[in-house]
């Protein structure tokens, strides 16, 4: 029960139907992820990227039962709600019984033409008289009205009923979802450590491995810094007038057009699409344990995204091709300027543009490279300051999630 109840909180306060969409959400996901895991399986080996999609796929379905009990929270609360509501619905419904049963009680008592006459003609005066006639008058529209209240509560009564047996057939149907998950969920587990098992008896070809592509993430990291340090001389040069010597400030302006698209592009930020129509986050930005050897960590500069072989890499963003890179032994990447923000998409097998095109959002710009079993597209984002210093940016803050 413990394992259910985690991450309550936060998500409580979700509406039903907030809830429901990330629900529907996560389960697309852990779909993609499972297929991309199946694959990887039907090669009949372990592989670290394996490893990472279990991972990934661990913490979707937590998060899923964490979506799961939140939504039982709030079904328990409108079951209680609609109980009270009936409750009051009766209470009311009695209420209104009673005032009609008086009112017939009266009306019974004064049901002849000749005593409504009586009632009236036994005034003092013309004024009262009148006054009588239109109670009568009112008493009987009262009667009515009272006849047609009592349906309404009668029928929303009867509707509150049904809506709380299908809230209690929901739930129940909802908590036996979240246990078939919480199973799943203990599979997960145990397959990961199985694969992880595997994998350690190859502890030698897996820091060969983690050598060879944090040289290829070093050389990367240095291709973009080169790339964008020209882009900011070319920069200075077009804007320091004709003659002028040179101040030794390094300085990085934007054209019009540029600062239009910069705002644009950080308008929409977390609102960009993934750089892949499917795939799941493997690796996130920053230091991250290494998802098989134990106590070493690595440093992502961005994100990596397990996908299928030879999916199509997109633009998050509409840009210019400013860069096309190739690492050897790690293919190729491709730049993209968005005014002060360079989107890079790495590992790719092939690219679709050339420097100085013009690209739109999602338009493919390579196809994703496949080594050793794995298949991952790897973004990251940099933006360059008005000094021209560069800082690397988390893509997970910038994509749909």
């Amino acid at each position: 029960m413990a394992l259910i109840i985690i991450g309550l909180l936060p998500v409580s306060a979700q509406s039903r139907k907030d809830l429901e969409k990330r629900r529907d959400a996560l389960d697309a996901q852990i779909k993609e992820t499972s297929a991309l895991i199946n694959k990887a399986r039907s090669e009949q080996r372990s592989t670290q990227q394996q490893v990472q999609l279990l991972e990934a796929q661990i913490k979707q379905r937590q998060e899923l039962i964490n979506t799961m009990n939140s939504e039982v929270f709030r079904m328990d609360q409108e079951i209680q709600d609609t109980r009270d509501s009936i409750r009051h619905l009766e209470s009311d419904l009695e209420k209104l019984k009673d005032e009609y049963a008086r009112m017939l009680q009266f009306a019974y008592m004064n049901r002849s033409a000749y005593d409504r006459l009586s009632y009236i003609f036994a005034a003092e005066s013309f004024a009262q008289a009148f006054r009588r006639s239109r109670y009568l008058e009112q008493l009987a529209q009262q009667r009515s009205q009272q006849a047609e209240l009592i349906e309404e509560t009668r029928t929303t009564l009867a509707n509150k009923v049904d809506g709380l047996q299908a809230t209690r057939q929901e739930k129940s149907s909802l908590l036996d979802r979240q246990l078939e998950q919480a199973r799943k969920l203990s599979d997960d587990r145990k397959g990961q450590q199985s694969a992880l098992d595997a994998l350690r008896k190859e502890e030698g070809r897996l820091k060969q491995a983690l050598t060879k592509q944090e040289k290829q993430r070093q050389e990367l990291a240095a291709a973009i810094r080169k790339a964008i340090e020209a882009e900011i001389a070319k920069s200075r040069a077009a804007a320091k007038p004709s003659g002028a010597k040179p101040s030794g400030k390094v300085e990085f302006s934007l054209t019009p057009e540029a600062k239009e698209l910069n705002a644009d592009f950080e308008k929409n930020r977390g609102k960009l699409p993934w750089p892949v129509d499917k795939g799941t986050i493997t690796s996130g930005f920053g230091k991250q344990a290494h998802p098989v050897l134990r106590g070493i960590q690595i440093e992502n500069n961005g994100l990596d995204i397990g996908c299928v072989p030879g999916a199509p890499v997109r633009a998050i963003f509409r840009g210019e091709v400013s860069s096309v890179i190739v690492i050897p032994g790690a293919g190729k990447a491709v730049m993209l300027s968005h005014g002060a923000y360079r989107t890079v998409y790495s590992n790719l097998r092939d690219v679709a543009v050339n420097k100085g095109d013009k690209v739109d959002t999602k338009q493919v710009v390579g196809t994703v490279m496949t080594e050793d079993g794995a298949s991952t597209a790897h973004i990251e984002i940099w933006k360059i300051g008005s000094d021209g210093s560069l800082q690397k940016v988390d893509p997970a803050a910038w994509i749909l999630q």
